[in-house]
């Protein structure tokens, strides 16, 4: 965890500072012991960041020496049941009892707003992410969401699996989302990207693009497909939720800016246990899970019924814990340097240390 060194040492750097109005503040009095000492600061880089290892006052210490103890936290939420875990988290009040102040905020495209600045954390697909933070868009990885969450579909009387030459549609742009995940379904299955033609549609498009034969099969997320297949209007022949090579795999991670962890390592470990929590808690139950579909409809945050978001909520896994987490993205990561997706050369163990967060979730009562 040798990249805690840096965010404890900031911590540090807090208390030292002085005459930066807004950013660094005095220890306070530290005869009362009621605010933290330089020298318990330096401790903390003893055990590498670990807050977990901190009294609740000794964190709470730490979290109001930092800019984000004042103001709104703005978290990315695109309304879809990939990122239940946010509302949950707001709603059940995990996010309060952490004692931060947070507000969802629309962002269709979370990268984007990470990397402008609109947001200071949310929830995205791995298969989106690395190649932005290849490309220099500063996102730390923490906390896997869940598995699932995608497939591919034919018609009903289309092919049983993947064939050398079909014409393969994805949602999206080519080089986007779902081309990305079907290239690794196809690497799975012995294939290399030039065996398939590869189309992108839009979302609206791609069912009609396969029922007229501009494709052979498409790739698309499994809150439209599953739909589409339990209606029989087409048939699964791929899924990251079900099929034995995917199923275990985190899809979805939080993503923090990192100039937003950077300033707030606190705070960041704060939003952390919040999804955490509400991860845990949707993976306790199919009660927590029909409660989390009554909350996203009833606040229009998707267009589906109760019924349907039960139904979805049910298919994945909830609650992964770090190791699965992490090694989905070192999966992740050595499956798409060799596909080409990423920079060839990419050391993936590498590029794993400098993205990946581990934060210690062991004691979330704590």
């Amino acid at each position: 965890m040798k990249k805690w060194t840096k965010t404890a040492a900031f911590a540090l750097s807090l208390v030292i500072l002085t005459g930066c109005a807004g950013q660094t503040q005095e220890t306070g009095n530290t005869e009362s012991g009621t605010n933290q000492t330089k020298e318990n600061i330096e401790e903390q880089v003893d055990f590498d960041g670990d807050y977990s290892q901190l009294s609740s006052e000794e964190l709470q210490n730490l979290f109001e020496q930092e800019e984000a103890f004042t103001r709104t936290i703005h978290i990315g939420y695109d309304g879809g049941l990939c990122q239940a875990a946010i509302p949950v988290a707001y709603y059940k009040g995990f996010f309060e009892q952490e004692g931060l102040q947070v507000e969802l905020t629309a962002a269709e495209d979370s990268r984007d707003a990470l990397a402008a600045g609109l947001i200071d954390t949310s929830a995205g697909m791995i298969a989106q992410w690395l190649t932005s933070v290849q490309n220099g868009v500063d996102i730390r990885f923490s906390v896997g969401l869940h598995t699932g969450c995608a497939a591919m579909v034919t018609l009903p009387d289309g092919v049983d699996k993947l064939e050398k030459g079909l014409k393969i549609g994805v949602v999206g742009a080519i080089g986007g989302i779902y081309h990305n995940i079907g290239l690794r379904m196809a690497a799975h299955d012995g294939f290399t990207a030039d065996d398939f033609t590869w189309l992108g549609f839009d979302s609206g498009a791609i069912l009609l693009a396969l029922q007229n034969g501009e494709v052979d099969a498409i790739v698309a997320s499994e809150q439209l497909t599953k739909q589409w297949v339990d209606e029989g209007t087409v048939k699964q022949i791929r899924s990251l939720t079900t099929d034995e090579d995917f199923k275990n795999e985190a899809c979805c991670v939080m993503g923090i800016s990192g100039k937003f962890q950077d300033a707030n390592p606190v705070a960041s470990y704060k939003i952390i246990r919040a999804i955490y929590k509400a991860s845990k808690w949707l993976a306790e139950s199919e009660e927590n899970r029909k409660e989390t579909a009554q909350i996203l409809v009833e606040n229009n945050y998707v267009s589906c019924d109760e019924e349907y978001a039960l139904t979805l909520l049910n298919y994945y896994q909830f609650g992964l814990d770090n190791d699965t987490t992490e090694k989905s993205l070192y999966d992740s990561i050595s499956e798409y340097a060799q596909l080409g997706v990423i920079s060839k050369d990419t050391d993936a163990d590498a590029f794993k240390e400098q993205i990946w967060y581990r934060y210690n979730l062991e004691n979330l009562e704590k």
